[in-house]
């Protein structure tokens, strides 16, 4: 345990205590996220309309990495965002070019990065192109809708957070596993889940919890596509959850309207081509491995980093293969290849992944790190996991996620309302 005030004294006997001081005047801390609330706030003091569309700007501050730069062009944005007041932090050794590489931790108001944009595009070491990119941080930053157009349906992502039901029509998924295999069963649930509010039925028919087995494409059809078709009918949207580009296909064909693929177009190389082919919006998931080998190494050095450039990466390969960007939807994987720790610091670092402009899916629903956070396990561990689930998509949805993929649809939506109203 570490020291004490008392012995802290002890040992320095200069110390004197923080004490809590009484204020002469009320001095408030405010948080300002957005250009609206920084005017709101000028605005309920009386503040010139003229003078809040200037200072607004300058009320915004952000803080962001970019890595990969050359020496050259990391001491060229660590001067020009000195000269206008904010501030970049570079690595040891960019300053004397003695590193072939830097990041640049760089801050500064809205208004400071607009000017460091601009002094940019007119550098030479290709910091053009790092101009560019920086705006649309900014931009994707800000972006508080995003239209989700299906095949036959569509949404909007951001005001209020979309829910998609989990539907497992398989003998062996970790929660729900065996409890819909009957089609008509399995119906009857999507039917009650839209009822509770869920915005369309994600059907899975190949288990992706840790160690599981892959399935033919014949059985994983077999099981999904009765149920699809049957919904479809009854004008329910459907997504399909698969990493298979045939199974996608039929399932397509068959009246779904997106893609859920956890592989994000990596285990099977004709589904960026089924996608872009039927135009339909497609879930990228991080995962290491498969579900058969994602829990052997959950170790990351930088776990938000990681996940990051993993799904910049994977939305550069679904565009260059047809894929409309604007159909895209990312998702961090939660329990896919993470630890407790790892899965806790993607959910508190959402806003980390705004910057790619994407809507930002968490399926975090019933999974053992929140009986592992409760210390709880067994049977009762599985009856927990309601709270702890309907806990972590409310602070997903703070954080900065626009979807959640849950089993508990009615009790999430309750909790989503609120925490829509919160943002």
């Amino acid at each position: 345990m570490g020291a004490g005030p008392a012995d802290y004294r002890h040992r320095h006997p200069h110390y004197q205590p923080v004490k809590t001081l009484h204020m002469r005047l009320p001095v408030r801390r405010i948080e300002m996220e957005t250009l609206v609330r920084a005017g709101r706030e000028m605005e309920l003091i009386g503040v010139d309309p003229a003078g809040i569309r200037i200072m607004a700007p300058k009320q915004l501050h952000y803080n962001f990495k970019i890595e990969g730069l050359a020496p050259a062009q990391a001491n060229v944005i660590k001067q020009e965002i000195l000269s206008i007041g904010g501030e970049a932090a570079i690595a040891r050794g960019a300053a004397s070019c003695s590193i072939e590489k830097s990041g640049a931790v760089v801050s500064g108001t809205l208004k400071q990065l607009n000017i460091l944009i601009e002094k940019l595009k007119m550098q030479s070491f290709g910091l053009v192109e790092v101009a560019h990119s920086l705006n649309a941080a900014l931009v994707n930053m800000e972006r508080k809708e995003f239209h989700i157009r299906g095949r036959a349906k569509s949404w909007t992502a951001g005001p209020r957070t979309l829910i998609a039901g989990i539907l497992n029509v398989t003998p062996d998924s970790f929660s729900d596993g065996a409890l819909f295999l009957d089609k008509d069963r399995a119906v009857e649930h999507a039917l009650r889940m839209t009822g509770d509010g869920a915005d369309w039925i994600d059907v899975g028919g190949e288990s992706s919890r840790p160690g599981a087995k892959p399935v033919s494409a014949d059985e994983e059809l077999r099981r999904v596509l009765p149920v699809i078709e049957a919904l479809t009918v009854k004008g329910i949207a459907v997504s399909v959850d698969t990493t298979k580009a045939a199974v996608a296909r039929e399932a397509l064909k068959a009246g779904a309207e997106m893609i859920n693929d956890i592989s994000a177009l990596g285990a099977d190389p004709e589904m960026a081509d089924v996608c872009a082919e039927y135009q339909c919006p497609v879930v990228l998931m991080h995962m290491r491995g498969t579900p058969a080998t994602m829990q052997d190494d959950v170790k990351y050095d930088d776990i938000t980093g990681e996940v990051f450039d993993y799904l910049s990466e994977r939305l550069d390969f679904a565009a260059s293969r047809g894929v409309d960007p604007e159909k895209t939807i990312i998702d961090p994987g939660i329990g896919f290849g993470k630890s407790v720790e790892g899965n806790i610091a993607l959910i508190r670092d959402l806003k980390g992944l705004k910057t790619l402009g994407r809507p930002i899916l968490i399926g975090a629903s019933r999974k053992s790190f929140i009986s592992a956070i409760q210390g709880i396990s067994g049977a009762d561990g599985e009856s927990a996991r309601l709270a702890g689930s309907v806990a972590v998509a409310v602070a997903a949805i703070r954080s900065g996620a626009e979807i959640v993929r849950v089993h508990d649809v009615k009790e999430t939506r309750e909790a989503a309302l609120l925490a829509d109203a919160l943002k």
